[in-house]
């Protein structure tokens, strides 16, 4: 882009005076939010920042003072701008600062994850902004015509207002403006970041995500942009440019300290980013020297944390390992992270990203996530295996192995044969049995997500939004709405000092299925030691093994959860089954617990009591689906459910084997028209083994990896 600049304005002495108060008012704040400590590179410039200027000042002499509490003057050439504005005023001040300023190459607007990258896209989304207001999502735009009202909430929505104060806004037209050059995309900026500004900075006005930290964190990286910008056009008034300069200053001061940053969630690592960025794009800022460091600094530490050794995002999540991946791509990409311990760890994050990805194409939705094609939401897909997954086999180079355990970090994953054909019926297990922390935390320990033939069986609740007060997050936090085992009609805990990090202690393949084994203690609201175990023959059948035991009775129900699309009938006491949509097979479903020791309840769409078969595949929308919950009581209970992939004329039926079986020794067994089913796992010294009663003759699965 070819920009000019032609900058004449000029500032008046009331115009002067305006912006010398403001900017002490600024200084003032952070002299405060420094406890009285001053750093050594900006000692004695802030003496008197509060109070309106002497009244023998000069104009030219409070702009000078004003402009050494913005501006970095322990770097010489900055000194020297603030002398000029002494002498000659504020053009040439203003004037000396741009020359040194574009002696830099301009820097790019630093998107949020998932921003269009095709130039066209880019023009439309922003002139779209610009006519029709800005649209989040699917809700409705919201008119951005100044003033705009920052503490609105059209939509009783906290994601929605966050953003608008992070000026999400600004992405767009800012990318526009980088694609074309196009000054009035700028102008447009302009004026939204400047009416915070004046409402929030200027008039001091506050809403509840005003200085928001993950807000703040976006606002400042924006902030950055905008200067760089403007210092290279002459779309903008010297006394307004400057204003920025003041917000920035502010912005840097509420993000830089060790207490300013949520090092416990991924809201860290963008105040992080927002402070690194805003200096790297104003070299010119006070106070540059200390927070740039600190924010390169912080963020290699903060970034290490949020992932485990082996490479997975720790917020229990996929859809955010993916966005924090995006980050990281955008930080390596612009240079504001160039060390090798974070490049490795990128390089392998990224990787793992290959067994988060159901054949059929969806993200996993455990944690906060919503139905999304993972190819959509992957900005850097140059590594060689996920290249290979999102090709669907066509390019690329194919993983050495058919399943991974991420023993470390809690998430097991099994899939069929990377030669299977159609790639998107390849069939695909996710076991999550992950507690790191409260954040993006569902109380949903021991769920899973299974999919064959091209689509998913066994699904998630999603996300919904983060409206913690309404029922229906409160539903899709909840313990009964994922797979697994609900105790007492109580959610298990998510306090952190509950946390158990990884909860799995075995699995791996052996006779061409799979298995995984994870059992936690459950102290707070039921003294109860809970063991699962899953069991994946690929393509035929799942079997999942619960065995709870605790000093007290309890009430349990084991609960499963499928795919909207699927229609659920009983068919016997302890079964049910639906047929897949266009197809012959049908999904069995069958308790091998003595049919008077368990109850199956099919639940679809139900609101009272309590809210029971939902999903949640987009933001802010419920969709209805089939849950199954078998319910039993007791001290020691031993779930065994045999999910079932058949034929339509299948009749399965419980072989019932003594209660009292050795637990390290277990049989499982079922008949499917006769025929016998079923696997022996071992527990020993060695490890646990695993051998199907009838395996088949031959598999087209390769050996698995070994537990890590």
């Amino acid at each position: 882009m070819s920009k000019r600049i032609t900058q004449h304005n000029t500032l008046n002495s009331l115009a002067i005076a305006r912006l010398a108060v403001l900017v002490g008012a600024v200084v003032f704040f952070v002299h405060n939010q420094t406890s009285g400590e001053v750093p050594a590179t900006t000692q004695g410039r802030d003496t008197a920042a509060s109070k309106s200027a002497d009244k023998t000042e000069t104009p030219n002499q409070v702009l000078a003072k004003q402009l050494s509490q913005v501006l970095d003057t322990t770097q010489p050439p900055l000194q020297e701008i603030v002398e000029i504005a002494e002498r000659d005023g504020l053009d040439a001040a203003v004037a000396r600062i741009r020359e040194l300023h574009q002696q830099a190459p301009e820097r790019p607007v630093f998107p949020h994850g998932l921003a269009p990258r095709d130039p066209e896209k880019i023009i439309t989304v922003a002139d779209g902004v610009i006519q029709g207001g800005w649209r989040f999502g699917k809700r409705e735009p919201y008119p951005v015509a100044i003033p705009i009202d920052w503490a609105a909430n059209p939509h009783n929505d906290r994601g929605w207002r966050m953003w608008l104060n992070a000026w999400r806004v600004l992405e767009p037209i800012l990318a526009a403006y980088d694609e074309s050059g196009d000054k009035r995309y700028l102008k447009f900026a302009n004026g939204i970041a400047l009416d915070w500004i004046d409402q929030h900075i200027v008039a001091e006005n506050s809403n509840a995500f005003t200085w928001y930290d993950m807000a703040i964190g976006r606002r400042a990286l924006l902030l950055g942009k905008l200067i760089d910008a403007n210092l290279r056009t002459d779309v903008l008034s010297n006394e307004r440019l400057l204003l920025l300069f003041t917000a920035a200053r502010r912005h840097a001061t509420e993000l830089h300290g060790e207490d300013k940053i949520a090092w416990h969630s991924n809201h860290g690592i963008y105040q992080l980013v927002g402070l690194l960025s805003l200096g790297m794009s104003t070299p010119e800022l006070s106070g540059v020297q200390e927070f740039k460091p600190f924010a390169k600094q912080g963020l290699c530490k903060l970034i290490s944390q949020h992932f485990s050794d082996e490479g997975i995002h720790l917020e229990h999540s996929p859809f955010y390992h993916v966005a924090l991946i995006n980050t990281l791509g955008l930080l390596i990409e612009r240079g504001l992270i160039d060390d090798d311990e974070t490049l490795k760890l990128f390089q392998l994050a990224r990787r793992n990203i290959v067994w988060m990805c159901h054949p059929h194409g969806d993200l996993i939705r455990a944690g906060d996530g919503d139905q999304t094609q993972a190819a959509a939401r992957i900005m850097y897909a140059d590594d060689p295996q996920l290249q290979y997954v999102l090709s669907k086999g066509k390019s690329g180079t194919q993983p050495p192995t058919n399943h991974q355990i991420f023993k470390e970090s809690g998430y097991a994953v099994f899939r069929g044969s990377w030669e299977h054909r159609p790639w998107r019926e390849a069939p695909y297990l996710f076991f999550s049995a992950a507690f790191h922390s409260r954040t993006h935390k569902h109380a949903d320990d021991f769920t899973f997500e299974w999919s064959e033939q091209g689509r998913s069986l066994l699904i998630d609740s999603g996300r919904y939004s983060y409206k913690y007060d309404h029922p229906n997050r409160q539903y899709v936090e909840s313990t009964r709405a994922h797979n697994t085992v609900e105790i007492d009609g109580r959610n298990f805990s998510r306090y952190t000092n509950d946390a158990f990090g990884s909860a799995i202690v075995a699995g791996g393949e052996s006779d061409g299925a799979y298995f995984v084994t994870a059992e936690v203690n459950r102290t707070r609201f039921f003294k109860t030691h809970h063991k699962r175990t899953l069991v994946f023959h690929p393509g035929r059948w799942l079997v999942v093994i619960d065995h709870l035991t605790s000093p007290e009775s309890h009430d349990f129900a084991q609960c499963f959860h499928f795919g909207p699309e699927l229609m659920f009938h009983h068919t016997s006491p302890g079964g049910v089954a639906a047929r897949l949509p266009n197809s012959k097979t049908v999904l069995n479903v069958l308790s091998l617990s003595p049919s008077d020791a368990v109850t199956a309840t099919l639940i679809r769409g139900q609101t009272e009591p309590r809210m029971q078969g939902w999903t949640s595949l987009a933001a802010n929308r419920m969709t209805p689906n089939y849950a199954l919950e078998l319910r039993t009581s007791g001290n020691d209970v031993r779930y065994i459910t045999v999910l079932a992939l058949t034929g339509p004329q299948a009749n399965l039926q419980p072989v019932q084997l003594p209660d009292d079986q050795d637990p390290h020794n277990l049989q499982v067994r079922w008949q499917a028209n006769g025929a016998f089913q079923g696997f022996d796992l071992h527990e020993g010294e060695s490890g646990i083994s695993l051998k199907l009663l009838s395996p088949p003759a031959m598999t087209a699965e390769k050996p698995g990896a070994t537990t890590r």
